[in-house]
């Protein structure tokens, strides 16, 4: 990962887990407040919000924590096998 785009990453991760926090705010209130059309739809929000943003900021957390992932290099010279050589998802015949 680039270092403008770890950045970036780590910028959108702290906005996520903030939006994740707010949304948990929201949802505590209106789980104690008085049922109704408007709280279900408070509580119906917040929880998809909240859902939404952990998982996201869980999946940059990941990627920013786990090992670098580096292409596969071809050395010059040597050939391609096979398997690697078609395209993804289509199968010989």
């Amino acid at each position: 990962m680039y270092a403008v785009n770890a950045r970036r990453a780590r910028r959108w991760f702290w906005t996520l887990l903030t939006v994740a926090v707010l949304a948990m705010g929201a949802l505590y209130q209106g789980l104690r407040a008085t049922p109704g059309a408007g709280t279900g739809l408070l509580v119906a929000i917040s929880a998809l919000v909240l859902v939404a943003s952990a998982v996201q900021a869980a999946r940059i957390l990941t990627t920013l924590t786990g090992p670098p992932r580096f292409p596969r290099q071809r050395r010059p010279g040597r050939e391609v096998p096979a398997a690697e050589s078609r395209p993804h998802g289509r199968k010989p015949t």
